[in-house]
């Protein structure tokens, strides 16, 4: 079985601040340790289940997605990193040859208090995104994109608000708890030397429940989709111009824009290009 596994850097086990995933923290070379080790932690996990193959998917924004340290990524795993991806912002790599999708070092959507560094794609810029009327964050960009390519979510790791809103959708899906949220930059932390234990037993158990037939692929939510993105500052000028050149976009009011999209691979690369639609001359996502 093809394992996918997107790891992101907010969820990683040890990591409660902003400072912590940003590349100008001072530990930021330091955590970069730390994330690799919650993957390959996975990544053991999953060959311990008996996986053919793993693909492991840099999805943290900063370092143009380049985060993880390749020296230290485990040498039975291939790696997806750097930004640009042809034709996908986000699970390039996942198609409908992977049996199962892990989401290691996940967190909360937009406005999941007291959810460590909860946000969805982007803290400085999206106060929050709705699809259908109701907030919708990382997770679930990868529940339902995973879900159209009919491949389950088998596990999760970060906080206890990225589980519990994982298992929210998925039910079935192994969750592995690393830190409780005190608030948006504190938490109470397992030692990452035990949370990595934890997380490869919960990738073990995903993908041999996988194997077995015993998760089931998101499909309560399907394409043509309908995004607002509410952002945090009015719509810039330079914003303005880009949008108005591009029908899937809709300025519904100063801070709030109107998204369209046929299937979520689409869906996350249009929210994502509102990161940096403000711009000028920048019409291409």
């Amino acid at each position: 079985m093809k394992v996918f596994i997107s790891v992101d850097m907010e969820g990683i086990s040890g990591l409660v601040r902003w400072a912590d995933v940003s590349s100008q923290g001072i530990d930021f070379e330091r955590n970069r340790s730390l994330m690799t080790a919650d993957a390959n932690a996975a990544v053991e996990g999953a060959f311990a289940a008996g996986a053919t193959e793993v693909i492991v998917e840099e999805n943290h924004g900063v370092e143009d997605l380049c985060v993880l340290l390749m020296d230290e990524v485990h040498p039975r795993c291939t790696v997806i990193r750097g930004a640009g991806r042809h034709g996908s912002t986000t699970a390039a790599g996942l198609d409908e040859s992977v049996g199962v999708v892990l989401l290691v070092g996940h967190h909360g959507r937009a406005g999941s208090y007291p959810g460590i560094m909860a946000h969805t794609i982007s803290y400085g810029m999206f106060k929050l995104v709705r699809l259908g009327g109701n907030p919708i964050g990382e997770a679930d960009f990868f529940a339902i994109r995973a879900g159209e390519l009919g491949v389950p979510i088998g596990m999760v790791s970060g906080d206890q608000i990225a589980a519990e809103q994982v298992s929210a959708i998925c039910p079935w899906a192994e969750t592995v708890i690393v830190k409780e949220a005190l608030g948006n930059q504190s938490g109470h932390c397992i030692p990452p030397t035990r949370a990595r234990p934890m997380i490869q037993a919960g990738a073990e158990c995903a993908v041999k429940r996988a194997m077995a037939g015993e998760l089931e692929p998101f499909t309560a939510i399907s394409g043509p989709y309908n995004f607002e993105v509410e952002l945090r500052n009015p719509v810039s000028d330079n914003m303005r111009e880009n949008l108005n050149s591009l029908d899937e976009f809709e300025i519904l009011d100063d801070k709030v824009i109107g998204i369209t999209a046929p299937n979520m691979n689409l869906g996350f690369r249009r929210v994502a290009y509102l990161g940096y639609a403000d711009r000028a001359g920048v019409t291409k996502y």
